[in-house]
């Protein structure tokens, strides 16, 4: 049975509206309310199609208690969490979920969990921030004068586990690890491109600098995202580094020292370099381009025009499939899973799942 607490805990998690999801799956506000209080139940074709708005299962919802066995696994996830209050046990249960069954195809293929190299640091240096920022760029294979490109691709090549997952607006992402799992980032799906990009390399940044700090057990760090907060400081900045080194930096903007950045030329930077305008900013401010003062001057002018959270141009939306749509598809073809299993664990529809497939299969013949 449908458990009437379900939807509402997921829809919340996700920052949806009643109206928002009806929209989203082609009903009413009026009847999203009514699953909510139990008065009326979806059937099973519109409770698919809830699980795959909100990115959770349908055992999910039709039973909470199902998420408690998720939320506690044989091998549980040790969660960094920057906003704790998000990490709700619901959401909790979901993350946990995909990253267990992202491990159980991985080892059907006998692919080796990994962790990124610990390299421990107190406090905020940016020194040392920036000489670990090289050594990640040269551990991803890119020189210090070449675009970074798709950073989640470089971070899913390596063998870390990116999941793709929708978050409440204000939550960029989470982090997790064990060591028979390895490293899970979870970034928020619903974020623009560039943003993916910075979380999915902020969280590495966490866990390379601070991953003696995740808690043993179910419980979060809690780390408030806090400017004053020299770890939130040192995981900001080595993201920035890794998606804009000095000598690019160097080499993009040497004829504008203490001047001011035109916006095109930001806007240019970021589609070359897949990295926000605030980014570019922060970055040339770091690197003594241009002046606090100035960084300040120009991020206000942006924030004002845009608001503290959007921007323009708008980046599209990396081409290609994840690593685990690949590995699921892989598994698929030699028959180690079934279509519907593989369905699940993507969270698609079985027709989507074939269709993909198929298209994989064709691509990697020609």
């Amino acid at each position: 049975m449908l458990n009437v607490n379900s939807i509402r805990a997921c829809r919340e998690q996700v920052g949806l509206s009643q109206e928002e999801l009806g929209q989203k799956i082609g009903v009413t506000r009026q009847t999203i309310a009514a699953w909510e209080t139990g008065d009326r139940d979806p059937s099973l074709v519109q409770l698919t199609k809830i699980a795959k708005q909100l990115g959770v299962s349908v055992e999910l919802l039709l039973n909470l208690e199902a998420a408690d066995e998720v939320a506690q696994p044989e091998v549980c996830l040790l969660f960094r969490a920057d906003e704790p209050s998000a990490l709700t046990p619901t959401l909790q249960a979901s993350l946990t979920e995909k990253a267990t069954n992202y491990a159980a195809i991985e080892k059907i293929l006998e692919e080796l969990p990994v962790l990124p190299e610990q390299r421990p640091l107190e406090g905020y240096n940016d020194y040392v921030v920036e000489e670990i920022a090289r050594d990640v760029r040269d551990w991803l294979g890119v020189s210090e004068s070449s675009p970074l490109g798709n950073a989640l691709a470089l971070l899913e090549s390596k063998g870390l586990k990116v999941i793709l997952h929708p978050l409440p607006t204000a939550i960029s992402g989470f982090s997790a690890y064990t060591n028979r799992l390895g490293t899970v980032i979870f970034i928020n799906q619903n974020h623009p491109t560039e943003r993916k990009f910075f979380t999915a390399l902020h969280e590495l940044a966490h866990l390379i600098f601070h991953r003696q700090e995740y808690k043993t057990g179910l419980e979060p760090l809690v780390s408030t995202r806090n400017k004053k907060d020299p770890r939130e400081k040192a995981a900001d900045h080595l993201s920035g580094a890794v998606l804009l080194s000095e000598n690019i930096l160097r080499k993009e903007l040497h004829s504008y020292r203490n001047r001011w950045l035109p916006e095109p030329l930001l806007a240019d930077l970021k589609r070359r370099y897949g990295v926000s305008l605030r980014t570019v900013l922060r970055r040339a401010e770091q690197v003594g381009i241009i002046s606090q003062k100035q960084m300040g001057q120009q991020l206000g002018i942006l924030n004002k025009k845009y608001g503290f959270d959007a921007e323009q141009p708008t980046l599209p939306k990396p081409p290609g499939l994840t690593r685990l749509e690949r590995l699921v598809y892989l598994a698929l073809i030699r028959q180690e899973i079934t279509a519907s299993r593989a369905a699940e664990i993507l969270g698609k529809p079985l027709t989507d799942v074939r269709e993909e497939l198929n298209d994989w299969m064709e691509e990697n013949t020609l």
